[in-house]
C-alpha cells in the first residue's frame, strides 16, 4: 500500500428510466431525464473497489489494464481537475494515481467506477466542493455516474446542457424487494451505439418530453412507498425503450431473453413481478423475497446465470492515510 491513499467501495446501478442519448463525447450530459437505483448482492460481494494514490509515476489500471490519460472517458479527465490542490500538502510527490477494479458486476460498473474516483477525491479534497460541477465532471466518466455516487432510488434531471441528480429513496425502502439479475451473455452493444441511434427515431422527442413528467410521478410514487409502482414504471419503460431501438437498428434483447420475459408475463397471473433490460444482455426482475427461488429457477430453466440482488447505498470509503 502506497504511504498517502484512499480506498473506495462503490456500487454499479440500473436504470428505472433509461438513458438514450448525451449531449456530446466529451461532457456526456443526458439529453433528458432518467432515474435508476444501484446495487449489490445480497452479501454486499458486488461493488467497485479503487485505490487513489499519491506517486511519482502517474499510472492508471483498471481491471488489471492500463488506462491512458487521454483515453476516452478516463479516470484523469476528473483526477488532474484536482490534482494541484491535492497535492500542495504532499509536494514530495507529483502525481495522483489509481487501480480500480469490478467484483462480480453484471451491469453498470462504469457507474460505480466514476462514483468511486469522485468519493476518493472529495474525501481527500481540503476545499469546498461544488456538487454541481462534480457531478457534471464525474458524468465525462459515465453519464449516469450520480445514480452511483448518491445512492438507493435517485432522479436525474437533465436536458442536454445541465444535469444534478436528486436522492428520492433509501435502499432501506427497498428491504422487502429482490431483484434477480439474469444474465444472458457476456457480450453487449456499447452505450455509444445505443446513444448515437436511439436519437434518430422518430419519436425521440416525445421521449424527453416525457421523461420528466414520469419522474414527476416516480417522486410520486416514491412519497407514496409504492416501490412496486416504481419497478413497474421501469417496466414500461423498458418496452418503450427496446422498441425504439429496435426500430432504429440496435437490437439488445436476444431472442432467449425474449422467451424468458414472455414466461415472466405469464407468471404475473401467479405472483408480482417486474423486468428490466438496460443495454446489456441481462433481465432484472424485480420480485417479493418470498418469490425469489421462483425466479430463479425459471431462469435456470431458460438458460441463465440468475444472481440476487438488492439496492445499494453510497459509496463507502474502506480505508484511508492522508
Amino acid at each position: 500500500m502506497e504511504k498517502y491513499y484512499v480506498e473506495v467501495k462503490a456500487y454499479p446501478t440500473i436504470g428505472i428510466l433509461l438513458l438514450g442519448g448525451v449531449s456530446d463525447n466529451s461532457k456526456r450530459i443526458p439529453r433528458h431525464t432518467t432515474a435508476g437505483i444501484a446495487y449489490t448482492g445480497l452479501d454486499d460481494g458486488i461493488y467497485v473497489k479503487t485505490n487513489l494514490y499519491l506517486s511519482n509515476k502517474r499510472s492508471g489500471i483498471i481491471n488489471g489494464k492500463e488506462v491512458s490519460h487521454d483515453a476516452p472517458r478516463s479516470p484523469f479527465i476528473v483526477i488532474d481537475k484536482y490534482k494541484e490542490e491535492i497535492l500542495q500538502r504532499h509536494p514530495e510527490y507529483s502525481e495522483i494515481s489509481f487501480i480500480s477494479e469490478n467484483k462480480n458486476i453484471i451491469s453498470g460498473s462504469s457507474d460505480a467506477g466514476a462514483a468511486a474516483i469522485g468519493e476518493c477525491i472529495e474525501s481527500i479534497f481540503e476545499y469546498n466542493i461544488n456538487i454541481f460541477n462534480f457531478e457534471n465532471d464525474l458524468q465525462k466518466i459515465s453519464e449516469s455516474a450520480g445514480r452511483s455516487l448518491y445512492g438507493g432510488f435517485t432522479i436525474n434531471h437533465a436536458n442536454g446542457k445541465d444535469s444534478l441528480t436528486d436522492e428520492i429513496l433509501s435502499p432501506e425502502a427497498f428491504n422487502d424487494f429482490v431483484i434477480v439479475g439474469c444474465k444472458f451473455s457476456e457480450v453487449r452493444k456499447p452505450s455509444d451505439v445505443i446513444h448515437d441511434n436511439i436519437v434518430n427515431h422518430e419519436k425521440y422527442a416525445e421521449r424527453v418530453k416525457n421523461s420528466e413528467i414520469r419522474s414527476k410521478e416516480l417522486e410520486k410514487l416514491a412519497s407514496n412507498g409504492d416501490i412496486k409502482g416504481i419497478f413497474e414504471m421501469g417496466e414500461k419503460d423498458t418496452n418503450e425503450y427496446h422498441s425504439m431501438l429496435k426500430a432504429v437498428g440496435v437490437q439488445i434483447i436476444t431472442d432467449e431473453m425474449q422467451k424468458f420475459i414472455e414466461k415472466l408475463i405469464e407468471l404475473k397471473n401467479d405472483f408480482w413481478n417486474a423486468y428490466i433490460v438496460t443495454g446489456g444482455t441481462n433481465v432484472f426482475v424485480a420480485v417479493e423475497k418470498n418469490n425469489m427461488e421462483k425466479i430463479k429457477k425459471v431462469a435456470l430453466d431458460f438458460g441463465s446465470e440468475p444472481v440476487y440482488l438488492k439496492v445499494a447505498g453510497k459509496p463507502d470509503v474502506i480505508s484511508k492515510n492522508f
